[in-house]
C-alpha cells in the first residue's frame, strides 16, 4: 500500500501536462486565462489537477468541472485560488470510482468581480492504470495493444492475434473501426483483478468495456501465451464490435447471446466446451437457455457449462438461420424485447422450442422425436399416396355392396 508521500516521490507517477488534449491557452476578453495545467494520477486513489488562473479582474470564486466518458456525470468542485492564481484539486478516485483507462474531461470556471463568468476551454486526460510503470504499445490502424511485462515480440504477437480475431469477428458481424480499440494485457489475473476492483468491477481473465473501446485481458508471457491470446483477445474484441452494432441497447441482449457470439470469435476455442456439453447432456444436467438470459451462474463449473452451451446454441442458430440472423436477433433484443419475445419475433420460434431443437440436432437428445420430425414430410406424402387408392377401393367395395343389397329386395 502506498501512502501519499510515497506517491509524490515515485518516479512512475504520470505528469500529463504535455499529454492533455487541447492545451491552448484560453483567453477571454476580460484578460482571464488558465495556464500551467498539469495532471498527475495515482490509479485507484486520486487524480491531482493543478493550474494557474491569470486574470486582470479579481477572481471572486473558481471551480473545476470534471466529467468522465463512462458516466457522463459532471462534478463541480470549488477551488481555492492562492497567490498568483495557483489552484490544486485532489479528485478522490477511491470514492468517485472510475473505470480503468477512461477519458476524463475537465475545464475551469471563474466568477469575476465585474459580474462576468469565465469558462475555459475543455481539456482531457486518460485515467491510466500506472501501478506497473510505463505501458509499451504497438498499433495498426484503429487497433492498439499495450503491455508492460515482456518484449516487443510479445506485443507484436498480441497485435497479430487481435487482427486475426477481427477477421473472425467479421464473419459474424460488420466491423466498425471508426473509433480506436485499445487492448491492455496484464501479466497475471491478480494484476487484472486489481484494476477491475479499483474500477468497481470484478472478473477473471478478461473484461471489455465496449462503450470505451477498451479490452483488458490477463496473459502471462510463456509457452501458453499464444493459445491464451487466441482465446481471450478475440473474445473481448467481439464484445466491442457487437456493442458498436447495436448501440446503447447492448445491455438488453441476453447473456447467452453476448457470450455466445464472443466465444464464436475465439480463434482457439476451449476443447473442454464440447466435453462439458456431452457430459451434461448424458447426465441430464444441461442448463435451460431461459436461465441464461439475465446472467450466468456464479459457480465456476456451472459458468463454464453456460459458456459452452451459449457457444453451441449460438453456432446452431448461425448454421440454421445464417450469420446475418444473429445481428438481426441482437438488434431486436437491443430494442427492448424480452428474452423469449425477441427470439420469437426474429426467428419465428420460441426460446424453448429452439432449445429443444438445438439439443436434438447438436447433442442427439430425443433421437426418435428428431427422426420422426425429419421423416414427417415423407410420411405425409406416403400417407397421401396410400390413402387415396385405399379410399377409392373402399368406396368401390361399398358401392358394390349397396348394389347387391338392392337386388335382394322384393
Amino acid at each position: 500500500m502506498f501512502d501519499r508521500s510515497t506517491f509524490r516521490l515515485t518516479a512512475w507517477v504520470v505528469v500529463a501536462a504535455l499529454l492533455i488534449g487541447n492545451v491552448r491557452q484560453a483567453q477571454a476578453q476580460s484578460g482571464t486565462a488558465v495556464k500551467d495545467i498539469q495532471v498527475s494520477s495515482f490509479f485507484g486513489h486520486e487524480i491531482i489537477f493543478s493550474a494557474r488562473i491569470e486574470s486582470l479582474i479579481e477572481v471572486q470564486q473558481a471551480s473545476i468541472l470534471i466529467q468522465d466518458q463512462a458516466s457522463g456525470i459532471v462534478r463541480v468542485q470549488p477551488l481555492v485560488v492562492g497567490e498568483n492564481g495557483q489552484t490544486e484539486f485532489h479528485f478522490d478516485t477511491s470514492q468517485n470510482i472510475l473505470p480503468p483507462f477512461v477519458r476524463v474531461s475537465f475545464w475551469y470556471q471563474a466568477a469575476l468581480a465585474n459580474g462576468q463568468t469565465y469558462t475555459s476551454d475543455m481539456y482531457y486526460t486518460d485515467y491510466i492504470d500506472n501501478r506497473f510503470g510505463e505501458w509499451q504499445s504497438r498499433g495498426a490502424g484503429a487497433l492498439s495493444v499495450h503491455w508492460y511485462s515482456s518484449d516487443e515480440a510479445f506485443g507484436q504477437a498480441a497485435l497479430d492475434r487481435a487482427q486475426a480475431g477481427l477477421q473472425a469477428i467479421g464473419n459474424l458481424l460488420p466491423l466498425d473501426l471508426s473509433q480506436p480499440v485499445d487492448i491492455y494485457i496484464y501479466a497475471t489475473p491478480d494484476d487484472l483483478q486489481g484494476a477491475l476492483y479499483l474500477g468497481g468491477e470484478t472478473w477473471e481473465a478478461g473484461h471489455a468495456n465496449p462503450a470505451l473501446g477498451v479490452v483488458m485481458v490477463a496473459i502471462a508471457p510463456g509457452p501458453q501465451q499464444g493459445i491464451e491470446m487466441e482465446q481471450r483477445i478475440p473474445h473481448e474484441l467481439a464484445h466491442v464490435i457487437l456493442y458498436r452494432q447495436v448501440g446503447g441497447g447492448y445491455n438488453n441482449l441476453p447473456t447467452w447471446l453476448r457470450e455466445g457470439m464472443a466465444t464464436l470469435a475465439e480463434l482457439y476455442p476451449n476443447p473442454d466446451y464440447d466435453r462439458a456439453l456431452t457430459d451434461a447432456s448424458r447426465k441430464g444436467t444441461l442448463i435451460p437457455l431461459k436461465d441464461l438470459c439475465a446472467s450466468f451462474p456464479p459457480n465456476v463449473g456451472q459458468a463454464f457449462l453456460a459458456y459452452a452451451e451459449s457457444r453451441s446454441f449460438t453456432r446452431y442458430l448461425r448454421d440454421t438461420y445464417g450469420a446475418s440472423s444473429l445481428l438481426g436477433l441482437a438488434n431486436v433484443y437491443a430494442d427492448g424485447l424480452d428474452c423469449d419475445k425477441g427470439i420469437t419475433r426474429a426467428l419465428g420460434a420460441s426460446l424453448e422450442q429452439l432449445d429443444i431443437r438445438w439439443r436434438e440436432a447438436v447433442l442427439g437428445e430425443n433421437a426418435a422425436r428428431l427422426a420422426f420430425r425429419n421423416m414427417a414430410p415423407f410420411l405425409v406424402l406416403l400417407a397421401v399416396i396410400l390413402i387415396v387408392p385405399l379410399w377409392g377401393a373402399v368406396n368401390l367395395i361399398r358401392r358394390k355392396g349397396n348394389h347387391h343389397g338392392s337386388k335382394k329386395q322384393p
